[in-house]
């Protein structure tokens, strides 16, 4: 394929991005697709909005983490809030 062994390495560590050409060349060499080369996964789903948030574990570990915080991380934590919330 025409690549050094750092260059090997440096694309089995994920270091850098396989171009599609080289996928296309590799895929010959190896005798398969370039469809073989990613897993067979279904993509995951943003899971549905309930219509009450505050049944969710997340929102009442928040809640509790929020009320063991010092009052002016309180205070700074929901400015922080509020102006994300507004994005």
């Amino acid at each position: 394929m025409g690549l050094s062994s750092h260059q090997l390495k440096k694309l089995e560590d994920a270091a850098v991005i396989i171009p599609v050409a080289r996928l296309q060349v590799a895929a010959e060499v190896l005798g398969v697709s370039v469809g073989d080369f990613f897993p067979d996964e279904t993509p995951e789903v943003a899971p549905q909005v309930d219509s009450s948030p505050m049944e969710h574990p997340q929102t009442r570990d928040l809640i509790e983490a929020y009320y063991a915080a010092p009052t002016s991380v309180r205070a700074s934590f929901s400015a922080l809030l509020t102006s994300l919330a507004r994005r």
